[in-house]
């Protein structure tokens, strides 16, 4: 090919990409990470942006949702934004959409986007063009606004303009009418989210229960290998899972949170953080932990304290990658010798919606 490269991240995304062995190894100059983690990457080095000198035609950005990050990293570190490829070409800014952006921000990325599809094809066939599909079928339901509004409780679509919302918008709509029943009908107790990652679904809960206490269950650092590992004997959990959720901290999550002082950490596994909150009942749960036996522990633990009125997120139920998910409820059901109140969603992760 001839074209010199940089590639920005060292995931599974960039490994990913690697393996359809589309550049040629030497023409690979090197790999970027924002803040370094690493000195080398598959056999190159890796540097931090300030770091990055001489001649190269393109950096290929295999990381999602930081367009807006390394575009201000760029602008810090004298990076030429008309030379990054972002795998996710509808980046929004400040909450603003592109065509919204003042001149010379991001423009210039999407358009090189558009044309990378002649230098780079599995590049741009694997990830770019599958993002501009995805952007087109989610912006245009989430901008319909089917739904009516309530003055007293309205949709904060202002807070949550972000690619993680318009991607997973029913899940994120629903939670809002479903958090506006639980509040009109004073359903009383806590909140609570076990498999919180990086905290973007809990920043909704919290805001929208900025008077009830949550809890926030997790390890904080992806999963129990043991657990995890079972799951990938029997077929239930692809191997790229295991490392994905590891880049979170406690003070992350708490940073992103509207209302800290409502929060309590609870970091460890499930449900031995939980030994001291017998007492507590709950008003809305959700359960985002893609594993049978966590999901399993979560609905004995939760399901008898949910006061009647309320609600249970069940994340991945009717995801075909993580069918422990959907046995860890079957088991609750017949363990209880009942069937579950279920509403199933078809949202991003096939989330089911447990009612009492």
């Amino acid at each position: 090919m001839g074209v010199k490269v940089y590639i920005w991240g060292t995931g599974v995304m960039a490994k990913d990409y690697l393996d359809k062995q589309e550049i040629a190894r030497d023409d690979i100059l090197g790999f970027i990470e924002s803040s370094r983690t690493k000195t080398s990457f598959e056999g190159k080095k890796v540097y931090e942006p300030q770091e990055i000198l001489g001649e190269y035609d393109y950096i290929l950005v295999c990381v999602r949702n930081k367009g807006g990050e390394i575009c201000h990293l760029c602008e810090q570190t004298g990076i030429s934004k008309d030379k990054l490829i972002l795998l996710d070409n509808w980046e929004w800014l400040d909450g603003k959409p592109l065509d919204e952006l003042p001149p010379g921000c991001c423009r210039k990325i999407v358009e090189n986007e558009i044309n990378v599809r002649k230098i780079f094809p599995r590049f741009y066939e694997s990830y770019v063009e599958e993002q501009e599909i995805r952007a087109n079928r989610y912006i245009t339901i989430s901008r319909n606004g089917f739904d009516l509004r309530e003055e007293n409780a309205p949709m904060i679509s202002e807070e949550f303009n972000t690619i993680e919302y318009q991607l997973d918008y029913v899940r994120y709509r629903t939670f809002e009418l479903v958090a506006n029943e639980i509040i009109r009908n004073e359903i009383k107790g806590s909140v609570a989210e076990v498999g919180v990652y990086r905290g973007t679904f809990a920043k909704l809960i919290n805001i929208k229960f900025k008077d009830k206490k949550m809890y926030l269950f997790d390890t904080f650092e992806s999963f129990n290998v043991s657990e995890f590992n079972q799951e990938l004997k029997a077929g239930r959990v692809p191997q790229r899972l295991l490392g994905q959720f590891k880049n979170t901290s406690v003070q992350e999550v708490i940073g992103n949170m509207d209302y800290p002082d409502k929060c309590v950490i609870k970091k460890g596994l499930f449900p031995d953080t939980a030994d001291d909150l017998d007492q507590e009942e709950y008003a809305f749960v959700s359960i985002d932990v893609d594993l049978e036996k966590s999901i399993l522990e979560a609905l004995r633990y939760f399901y008898p304290r949910l006061n009647h009125g309320g609600f249970i997120f069940v994340h991945d139920y009717n995801n075909r990658f993580l069918e422990g998910v959907k046995n860890a409820v079957s088991i609750y059901e017949d363990e209880q010798g009942m069937r579950l109140l279920k509403v199933p969603l078809a949202d991003e992760g096939g989330t089911l919606v447990i009612v009492k």
